[in-house]
């Protein structure tokens, strides 16, 4: 419903059940991919995703991604714990502050591609999407998380995407992501299939329902809800690494 993946609560739940950071975060990626292709046919078939985001986007992110998931072994459980709570802080902070979906001018620069959707004009600044995406990849390569707790405020603030599309792309962007990272994962030994394949089917119902209720969900709810759910994942994760 919020277009983050998931895995802001796959993580923390897998490891309160009692997995290591590294397995938890590729489990997470996995199911993420059921959910988000789930999802991702639902908002489509609502005109809500814009495509030329996930063409011109998504190879920088599952760049990130591959490069983040063979490199996970190298970070401690602690310190991703820690790079958690950080990024769902920021993450929260910015959701919190929800740009006016305005039409917005024609830039004069080079690097912009313009779109429209949801009946707003808004322009896709590579320049800052390219790294921005490929560093959102990586990070959420490492977490588990699938990148929607970045991807969906560097679309709203940095495009000017608005929310109901941005919630959207993100899941499509996410099906790219995560599956590239949880080949990683699985090339490093680090995913469980037969936990996979179990939780697989609770994640396929929700994600069904979910992406029905976002389509036609109030915007500033989404926004809220996803701030509250950030801010309160990232409070424990701190207190996890503390602890």
């Amino acid at each position: 419903m919020l277009g983050l993946g998931g895995g802001v609560f796959y993580v923390p739940l897998l490891l309160k059940i009692g997995l290591p950071f590294h397995e938890a975060a590729a489990v997470s990626l996995c199911i993420m991919i059921i959910m988000s292709v789930t999802a991702t046919a639902v908002y489509h078939s609502n005109k809500l995703i814009d495509w030329k985001i996930v063409l011109f986007m998504g190879p920088c992110a599952v760049a990130g991604a591959v490069i983040g998931s063979i490199n996970s072994t190298q970070f401690s459980e602690k310190l991703l714990e820690i790079l958690f709570g950080i990024m769902m802080l920021l993450s929260a902070g910015f959701m919190f502050a929800s740009p006016e979906e305005i039409n917005q001018p024609k830039p004069k620069k080079f690097g912009f591609i313009e779109s429209r959707l949801n009946g707003i004009t808004y322009f896709i600044n590579l320049w800052l999407g390219v790294p921005l995406f490929f560093l959102a990849g990586f990070i959420a390569s490492l977490l588990g998380i699938g990148g929607g707790f970045a991807k969906v405020p560097i679309m709203t603030f940095i495009f000017r995407v608005p929310s109901k599309v941005a919630v959207a792309t993100s899941s499509a962007l996410i099906v790219l992501t995560a599956s590239a990272a949880a080949a990683g994962h699985f090339a490093t030994g680090n995913l469980n299939l037969k936990l996979v394949a179990i939780l697989g089917i609770a994640v396929f119902a929700g994600g069904y329902a979910g992406s029905h209720i976002s389509a036609k969900a109030d915007k500033k709810y989404i926004n809220m809800a996803l701030a509250v759910i950030m801010l309160g994942v990232s409070l424990w994760m701190f207190y996890r690494a503390y602890t």
